[in-house]
């Protein structure tokens, strides 16, 4: 078994779902404190190198075939810079580094935050709190995002074109980066990148991932100097060697640049594997919910720090924030019914009697439902996009490559948080068809409006009582699931923009159809009685 700090890879091919070959006998070894960069064309298969190493799992339920000979990882001591920096962006600056630290088994002392922001050549004062991350530029970003893997203590890096958005000028300073870093802490790093300058600047050894044959060229092998950005390479070395370097990989594109991937045969896939595809939107809430209910005391216990940050942003988007919006609505529609039926109600029945008669009997049949609705369509909308956003921009793949268990981390105080914050809301909404109800009375001159609307909530006559029982069925039923569906949904791999909207669309389509599937059960058996 090789050392945690290196990657042993013999014979690794990838073909996709229809067959055709990505990667075709992929051999790479890399060793302590050595850079290697990996180049290619668009469709050599750099990222899906990647997956290979950070998402074996997503590819395998995703239909790609992966078999490698050999293929030798400490998954514990491989770390990730995706594109981009992926940043976690309901954590500031101070906080995303913290994060690392805490999951590193590393105490907190000092200001160790501002200490690594030294180290990649930041301002410590971006460790302030409060800093967000979308205040810094893409260089801060880039190298924030590196700052936090440095300070993971992972031993072998992968960064994903991480010069993406950089100036020249930026570009060569995040290579005198890397090297200092891999040299200062002893660990290895391999780079994927279109970026000439970056990968002559970082690069013991260069790889072009051929788009002819699918397999692995190392470049000027006998001849390459080294890492253009140590010294001892002057200017004429580098210009010499970024003109031949440009050159190599432009004859390569020009010459195969538009070649697709072999054809191949198709995955066979058993009866078994795609009835479990389709039944999986309908199994992953269920899988979530038991998870997130084991996970979440253990999280709550652990890092109640983490716990605490990500409940309060589910809280700011699911209730606090659309609060306004629950009140005037559920107001308006319980003055709306209540006047609606005083005013065609029986012939000679007069308004009071009538209203008296229906009480709060419509507070208790409708505010389940009608505040599950809006809460899927309005609260649960915000934190699917919002853990779908995390899916998208990778921020879910980096918490990974930190050794934090997404599940743990986000499904667990996601859904708690959901889920009582639905309770909340569907309080709200019956308060709100209260008040909406007492307007009624008050137009009519009732004055014991506040006793007539909650009799059938607080003190139900006993004919009455299975209806109220029902109402509190329905709402902690709602809630429990509203949330797993929404933590699964948005949970769920992103691969495109569009699988966000999708996540959304289907959690309120799925959530809807819960409620009325519900409803009508619950009235079956209530009207049985």
């Amino acid at each position: 078994m090789t050392s945690p700090s290196t990657l042993d890879v013999r014979g690794l091919r990838v073909a996709l779902p229809d067959g055709r070959v990505l990667i075709d006998g992929v051999d790479l070894s890399i060793g302590a404190g050595e850079v290697v960069v990996l180049l290619g064309g668009s469709g050599a298969g750099k990222s899906t190198f990647a997956r290979v190493l950070f998402e074996r799992d997503e590819l395998d339920a995703a239909g790609f075939e992966v078999v490698a000979g050999q293929l030798d990882l400490d998954r514990g001591q491989l770390g990730l810079v995706p594109q981009r920096g992926a940043l976690f962006d309901h954590l500031d600056v101070r906080g995303n580094l913290e994060l690392a630290l805490r999951h590193a088994g590393q105490a907190i002392d000092g200001d160790e935050a501002a200490d690594w922001l030294r180290r990649v050549g930041l301002d410590p004062e971006l460790a302030t709190p409060g800093t967000a991350v979308t205040a810094l530029s893409g260089g801060q970003a880039q190298r924030v995002a590196v700052a936090r893997v440095l300070a993971s203590r992972r031993k072998l890096l992968f960064l994903d074109e991480p010069s993406v958005g950089l100036d020249p000028h930026r570009v060569r300073m995040l290579a005198r980066l890397i090297r200092e870093q891999v040299k200062a802490l002893g660990i290895s790093a391999i780079v994927v990148t279109h970026d000439v300058a970056l990968a002559a600047g970082v690069a013991d050894r260069l790889f072009l991932l051929s788009l002819e044959h699918r397999k692995l060229d190392q470049l000027f092998a006998d001849r390459w100097p080294g890492a253009l950005e140590d010294p001892g390479h002057g200017p004429d070395v580098r210009g010499k060697w970024l003109v031949e370097l440009e050159q190599t990989l432009v004859d390569h594109l020009e010459q195969h640049g538009d070649k697709p991937p072999p054809a191949g045969v198709p995955k066979a896939r058993a009866a078994s594997t795609r009835l479990a595809r389709v039944a999986e939107p309908l199994i992953a809430p269920f899988r979530v919910a038991a998870i997130a209910a084991l996970r979440a005391p253990v999280q709550l216990v652990k890092h109640p720090r983490d716990f605490a940050i990500v409940a309060r942003r589910v809280v700011l988007q699911t209730l606090l924030r659309p609060l306004p919006f629950y009140a005037i609505v559920s107001t308006l529609i319980g003055y709306t019914v209540l006047f609606v039926i005083s005013k065609v109600g029986g012939a000679g029945v007069r308004p009071e009697a009538l209203l008296r008669q229906i009480g709060g009997s419509h507070v208790v049949a409708l505010a389940p439902a009608l505040s599950a609705l809006l809460f899927v369509a309005a609260s649960g909308s915000a934190t699917n996009a919002w853990l779908g956003s995390m899916g998208l921009t990778k921020q879910t793949l980096a918490l990974d490559a930190l050794g934090v268990d997404r599940r743990s981390y986000l499904w667990a105080p996601a859904w708690l948080a959901a889920a009582l914050c639905y309770l909340a809301v569907a309080a709200l909404f019956a308060l709100g068809m209260i008040a909406g109800g007492l307007l009624v009375c008050h137009h009519y001159g009732i004055t014991d409006g506040w006793q007539l609307l909650t009799g059938d909530i607080f003190d139900p006559r006993p004919e009455r009582l299975r209806y109220a029982v029902r109402a509190g069925f329905l709402v902690w039923i709602y809630g429990w699931g509203i949330a797993s569906d929404v933590v699964a949904k948005g949970g769920a791999p992103k691969p495109e923009a569009d699988a966000v909207t999708r996540g959304m669309t289907s959690s309120v389509v799925a959530c809807t159809l819960w409620v009325v599937a519900w409803e009508l059960a619950t009235v079956l058996v209530v009207f049985r009685l």
